[in-house]
């Protein structure tokens, strides 16, 4: 074997490196083990030795992705080395995020070839931070006006001191106000997909096993961290968290590192995002512990939308269906009159949520009406 890449990252970052260099073609992992389990049976380990170097098959390059480590037996990862180069002579091996156990065989074995490799994620400056700024106070999320120059302010400081150490902003406030958008606008200007945890999904036992990691093939807390797109990571209803969870933040928090039993992952200039429900800073407090709240960069309120604000976003939704109608409907719904009777009532929509819904079911309801009479 020549070089063993180990790649910690994002797929779409690992497939660039592979595009990067020029890796276009390639033998799949699952390939490997198909192969291997013609060879020797998954139980029996002394034939491994026995197979030796007859029938050795030349590969130039094999590419293994996080993903097909949750496809395979224990014994694979166990045995990974083994399973690997038996029967086969591989010139390049390329692994995405592999397992602490699978990266620590290779180590023992094959020090002297492996190449270490991560995704460059964005860091942004605080030019690009003040335009960011700028840019949000023009865009589609309206309203909190406030909590988007905090959450700016949290990124510019981020971004002077540039601590080891990563960010923790928690928005709090009324459900539906913008708070997962603003996150999803953030992970974008980061140049990527947000990574979303949602604890509130899981019950107390999925929980810990999420967060202290279960069999190798189950989700957990540190592979999705280490599969992240960008720096941003939303965590939705912190506030749902057991607390005795808690002390697994107390370390990520404060060290930026995190591992569990499979996995080990930097998260030191990471920008965490917790939302919650909570009404005050003092209920944020109360209800998660000094510890935790201690640790929380920046404590952002959401307010609730005005009835200026909610109409804004009535027309921003509305306008935007719109523009998707043919001239025709767009005649049918302008004679309706509906924009105008759901700017009238904008008091009643409080959950923004489902405001798209209702505007959507509405237009086309108005549209399948006429086209039964025959108008």
């Amino acid at each position: 074997m020549e070089k063993i890449v180990l790649f910690e990252g994002s797929k779409k970052d690992f497939n660039s490196y592979l595009d990067d260099h020029d890796v276009e073609e390639y033998t799949p992992f699952m390939e490997l083990i198909r192969q291997y389990n013609e060879k020797v049976r998954g139980n029996d380990t002394s034939a491994v030795n026995e197979v030796g170097e007859v029938n050795r098959n030349l590969i130039e390059n094999v590419v293994i992705y996080s993903d097909d480590f949750a496809s395979v037996t224990d014994h694979v990862i166990s045995n990974f080395p083994n399973i690997v180069i038996l029967g086969h002579d591989i010139e390049n091996l390329y692994i995405q995020n592999p397992p602490k156990r699978v990266k620590y065989s290779l180590e023992v074995e094959f020090d002297d070839i492996i190449k270490y490799r991560k995704s460059n994620y964005f860091e942004a400056d605080t030019e690009d931070i003040i335009s960011f700024y700028k840019e949000i106070n023009t865009g589609s999320i309206i309203g909190q006006s406030e909590a988007k120059k905090k959450t700016c302010v949290g990124l510019y400081k981020s971004a002077v001191l540039d601590k080891n150490q990563p960010l923790v902003l928690l928005y709090y406030g009324p459900s539906e106000v913008g708070k997962t958008e603003l996150a999803k606008k953030i992970s974008s200007f980061y140049a990527g997909r947000l990574t979303r945890i949602q604890f509130s999904m899981m019950q107390t036992e999925e929980a810990v096993k999420y967060i202290f990691g279960d069999s190798h093939g189950k989700p957990s807390l540190a592979r999705d961290l280490l599969s992240r797109e960008t720096n941003i990571v939303l965590i939705d209803e912190f506030d749902k968290v057991s607390p005795s969870l808690y002390n697994v933040f107390y370390q990520m928090f404060d060290e930026g590192e995190f591992e569990d039993i499979n996995y080990k992952v930097d998260v030191s200039k990471c920008i965490f995002i917790l939302t919650s429900n909570f009404n005050t800073e003092k209920n944020i407090a109360e209800v998660l512990g000094f510890p935790i709240f201690s640790r929380i960069d920046t404590k952002i309120k959401f307010k609730q939308l005005t009835n200026e604000e909610l109409a804004l976003v009535i027309e921003d939704i509305f306008d935007g269906i719109y523009e998707k109608l043919s001239t025709e409907d767009k005649k049918l719904i302008d004679g309706s009159e509906l924009k105008k009777r759901y700017l009238e009532s904008v008091e009643i929509f409080k959950n923004v949520r489902l405001l798209d819904k209702f505007i959507e079911n509405d237009i086309f309801s108005v549209l399948f009406e006429s086209r039964l009479k025959g108008n």
